[in-house]
């Protein structure tokens, strides 16, 4: 092989590296996608603060009758803070706890501590009764 074939093989190579180094593709970072966050309400459906909603967040949301509650109720026979539904993420669902309060907490007519709630179930606090809908549920219903 003479020097020139040499050189211009080498020379070719390079100008190919050179190419590929230009043509750099940059790749965005995939974000992990997390599971979708349950898409659940409270209505009152009996009681002096009938026909409100309550979207739940993912968070401890406080029921009671106290401005600083999360879900405030006009309704006298409910405590000032008288029960929060904590969300567990592993289980994608809210748990429904009595904070001692005087007139007590029910689920379903039956008087409860604590206990997991879904879209059907029925909360009465005091003389107010709330439902649990499931958003999705309701928009194919309607």
């Amino acid at each position: 092989m003479k020097i020139n074939e040499w050189w211009s093989r080498w020379g070719n190579n390079q100008a190919k590296q050179e190419e590929l180094t230009d043509d750099t593709k940059v790749f965005k970072r995939a974000k992990l996608k997390s599971p979708p966050l349950p898409q659940v309400a409270l209505v009152v459906i009996d009681g002096p603060d009938q026909g409100r909603e309550f979207l739940l967040a993912p968070i401890t949301m406080r029921i009671g009758r106290q401005m600083e509650n999360h879900i405030q109720l006009n309704d006298p026979q409910v405590s000032r803070e008288h029960a929060v539904l904590q969300y567990h993420p592993k289980k994608k669902a809210f748990l429904l706890k009595d904070l001692g309060s005087t007139n007590g907490t029910f689920f379903n007519d039956q008087r409860i501590e604590a206990t997991f709630v879904s879209p059907g179930d029925e909360i009465k606090v005091g003389g107010s009764v709330l439902k649990v809908l499931a958003l999705d549920q309701e928009r194919s219903q309607s």
